[in-house]
């Protein structure tokens, strides 16, 4: 008896934190997404995107797309009500960079830093269309 339950309270000691871990996570969000862009030196595919926070405790989200996905950390927030769960994108001509998302049911909308990709777009052609695209459940 003893050693079923020693055995029983190894077995919770280590699958528990994975199941917390599990658990943070949050429900995947749907965007589609009509041309390419770019996020963390990478160029994204057009097409449709799940997006979910990886991470309840930092500001840490997955895009997976229909070739490829990525782990996006967005060390910046913007405080207050954001407006509508969206994804975006600073436009520069044809080439398009990942600006910020705002999770659905959140305070706060995270922005991206501006790479260096970014900084060479605006450097050679000025301003940014900004381009929100809408997330929704799945």
């Amino acid at each position: 008896m003893k050693r079923i339950l020693v055995t029983l309270l190894t077995a919770v000691g280590i699958t528990g934190p994975f199941v917390a871990h599990l658990a943070a996570q949050s429900t995947p969000q749907e965007a589609v997404i009509p041309f390419a862009f770019i996020v963390s030196n990478h160029t994204m595919p057009a097409g449709k995107y799940m997006v979910s926070r990886y991470n309840q405790g930092a500001p840490v989200f997955s895009l997976r797309g229909p070739s490829s996905s990525i782990f996006v950390q967005l060390p910046k927030n913007e405080d207050g009500k954001p407006q509508n769960p969206s994804l975006t994108f600073a436009c520069y001509g044809k080439q398009c960079v990942l600006a910020k998302i705002t999770p659905p049911d959140s305070e706060t909308a995270y922005a991206l830093s501006q790479s260096s990709i970014e900084k060479n777009l605006s450097h050679s052609l000025g301003m940014a269309s900004m381009v929100a695209v809408k997330l929704s459940p799945r």
